[in-house]
């Protein structure tokens, strides 16, 4: 490999303040490699952690969907893992709370995490834990190992929702998540499976999938979603993208003893017109929470991810809709922020 002690990475030093600048380049440690960056999604999450709330100090590399290659390895690491193509699952649980005893490490009390509270894969490389690694085939493309991450997301929210083949449902919203959520619903056996957005090109997009779908700005969601469902509301909702709008929009689509799964991260404080707490109550509607993914020896959504890509890659492939290089960062960031364009996964790529 070539040995260079510093690396080109996009920096945030403040709030707005995202540069393209030289680092140091850190070296592994004991059970720990030294992963080649290859691919790296850019999150809807990181938006406003660049631009709005900023991360947990300054300056920190952003950047938690990856791939990459395994270039270095540190003290007490199988040889054979050199070479190796890998994702990464980005949470670093502290192994000792009671979450992490229970292995739910998602809900771990004292976690780092790659790309907000410590420097993540916007960057050439990432010194990264052994056990944090998952493996893929050299015949699986790095951009679409790096949707790993989002679609483990994807597929914990389907299985906190317990859906059953036959089933109806439907998804408030249209990013990547959005679309995977509804892939792996589809691929479950939905009955029918409907997505919510307001971008024509996304709602064209999802009809190619074989999704029905309801534009939230000009049509009601709940009348919308009885129309193409043969007068019913929808057995199982998801709602992607946590605006008090959109989930009252998910609880309006549900049908009666439906289960409304909250999915997007929350843009601000939630309120909810009384009639739609109402109808949380008369028609006992569920409502659950999901966070990040399950990553242990029982439920790893993770493996699942990388199974269902290798079944169809060219379902995610053409998720990854724009591709730039780190140095191009100011287009790439314009065009996640562009609410007229058109793009689903916006990834840097590296050589």
């Amino acid at each position: 490999m070539e040995h260079r002690e510093t690396m080109k990475a996009l920096v945030l030093h403040g709030i707005g303040d995202l540069r393209y600048e030289d680092v140091q380049r850190l070296n592994p440690g004991d059970g720990e490699v030294l992963l080649k960056i290859k691919a790296c999604g850019i999150c809807s999450s990181d938006i406003p952690r660049i631009y709005t709330t900023g991360t947990y100090h300054f300056p920190t590399i952003p950047g938690h969907e990856f791939s990459g290659q395994i270039i270095e390895l540190g003290k007490n690491v199988d040889s054979d893992l050199l070479g190796k193509r890998a994702a990464v699952f980005p949470l670093l649980p502290c192994r000792h709370c009671a979450p992490c005893e229970q292995e739910a490490y998602a809900q771990c009390k004292n976690y780092n995490y790659f790309g907000s509270r410590c420097d993540g894969a916007y960057a050439e490389y990432l010194v990264v834990p052994v056990w944090n690694l998952i493996l893929f085939d050299d015949s699986l493309d790095y951009k679409i190992a790096a949707l790993c991450e989002p679609s483990a997301v994807s597929l914990h929210a389907i299985n906190i929702s317990q859906l059953r083949a036959g089933q109806t449902v439907v998804v408030v919203g249209a990013g990547t998540i959005a679309f995977l959520i509804a892939s792996f619903a589809k691929n479950k056996g939905a009955k029918k499976v409907i997505l919510c957005g307001r971008s024509r090109e996304k709602l064209a997009f999802a009809e190619s999938l074989g999704f029905g779908t309801i534009n939230t700005q000009e049509d009601n969601v709940e009348e919308a979603t009885k129309a193409l469902l043969d007068g019913e509301g929808a057995d199982i909702v998801f709602e992607c993208v946590g605006k008090a709008s959109t989930a009252e929009n998910a609880i309006q689509a549900s049908g009666a003893f439906g289960t409304v799964v909250l999915v997007g991260n929350p843009e601000g404080d939630m309120t909810f017109e009384k009639n739609v707490y109402w109808k949380i109550l008369r028609q006992q509607i569920t409502v659950k929470g999901t966070w990040n993914s399950s990553y242990n020896s029982k439920v790893n959504d993770w493996q699942e991810a990388l199974l269902q890509m290798s079944y169809v890659p060219e379902l995610f492939a053409q998720l990854v809709t724009q591709t730039y290089s780190l140095a191009d960062f100011k287009t790439a960031m314009d065009t996640v922020r562009d609410r007229e364009k058109f793009s689903l996964k916006v990834m840097f790529t590296m050589d």
